[in-house]
């Protein structure tokens, strides 16, 4: 199986970095691990079972995500016919002492949404990128997401269990649906039935940001996403296909959170 590079010298020197990014059946993960010395993140994007190491196990079904060590023996019980992975695998030589600094032993379950989930999209669309400091923006951003996973992975148990869990999903996934529509923080809380108060509270509980900052992350990220993929759309068209009113907002909110503005975001992914 391939592994595709960042294609830069510094690969060997960096702290942390990302080495990979393939998709995976059940057995091809299993042949993976067996014989890389990367570790992954994997994502199950279709069917179901169970995945074990030493005295953990958590059931797999689409949607969980793992982190998983090298020169560690899982086991894996596949439920249905099809049981198919997005893998990211990374490395790098502050990455054992740093997981351990984390306590991130080896094997982790987490339901990818929230920040984790624009991080692990980030990094996707960061790979894409010619720019010539990418590999430091990508070890930048796998340096988040693992940090992210620290204050996030423990409550995967509670979060399989919890209603308040349930509900909150619920409204990531009406965001993730409708953000190109026109949306207040008044028609999020008539969502989950409770006032804007009680929920911002209980989602910055548990996403450590408010529904309202979320949405604008995700907008930039689906912005980010036309810049690269669709060189014929200009930047008032995207304004307006996220759900921002002006192209002027749309701009100064972009560079708030990039630092650039989204046309020279666009140059860096085209070289």
């Amino acid at each position: 199986m391939p592994k595709p590079s960042t294609g830069n010298s510094l690969d060997t020197d960096m702290p942390l970095m990302i080495t990979g990014q393939n998709q995976l059946t059940v057995d091809e993960l299993m042949n993976w691990n067996g014989h890389s010395r990367d570790y992954s993140i994997v994502q199950c994007i279709g069917g179901t079972g169970k995945i074990a190491a030493q005295n953990h196990e958590f059931s797999i079904r689409e949607g969980t995500a793992l982190i998983m060590f090298p020169e560690v023996t899982y086991r894996y019980d596949n439920l249905s016919d099809s049981l198919l992975f997005d893998c990211l695998s990374f490395n790098g030589y502050l990455l054992p002492r740093f997981l351990h600094t984390l306590q991130i032993g080896e094997l982790r379950a987490f339901k990818p949404d929230g920040m984790l989930h624009i991080l692990l999209h980030e990094i996707t669309l960061a790979l894409q990128s010619r720019h010539k400091d990418q590999i430091w923006h990508i070890s930048a951003l796998l340096y988040m997401l693992l940090v992210r996973l620290t204050i996030d992975g423990d409550r995967y148990g509670a979060y399989e269990r919890s209603d308040a869990r349930l509900k909150l999903g619920g409204l990531v996934t009406f965001i993730k649906q409708n953000y190109h529509q026109d949306i207040s923080l008044s028609m999020l809380a008539q969502q989950m039935n409770v006032t804007e108060q009680h929920l911002n509270r209980i989602f910055k509980k548990e996403f450590q940001m408010t529904p309202l900052d979320y949405l604008t992350r995700y907008r930039l990220l689906k912005a980010k996403e036309m810049l690269v993929h669709d060189a014929g759309i200009t930047a008032h068209e995207i304004a307006r296909a996220v759900g921002f009113n002006s192209a002027s907002y749309f701009g100064s909110v972009f560079k708030k959170y990039e630092g650039i503005s989204p046309i020279e975001l666009r140059k860096q992914y085209q070289g």
